[in-house]
């Protein structure tokens, strides 16, 4: 399985996204999800490719699992 979290840190810190660590393991970790059974270098030629320059995808994404695991919390009460 590739192994993307340092590919995440990288284009944190390039592109001044402001992820906090907790983002960056979640975003890595979905993407190797998708990328299961690729190489290296095909994975992160994949996230780099598709690489939402804006961010708006990235936080629709974290706020759609943020929302998720709230309403889990809210259930289990």
């Amino acid at each position: 399985m590739p192994k993307l979290l340092s590919v995440a840190k990288k284009l944190n810190v390039e592109k001044n996204l402001g992820l906090s660590r907790t983002e960056l393991a979640a975003a890595a970790a979905l993407m190797e999800k998708r990328c299961e059974g690729w190489s290296q270098e095909d994975a992160e030629a994949y996230v780099l490719q598709f690489w939402d320059e804006t961010g708006e995808t990235a936080i629709r994404n974290v706020q759609k699992a943020r929302n998720k695991a709230a309403a889990a919390r809210r259930l289990a009460a």
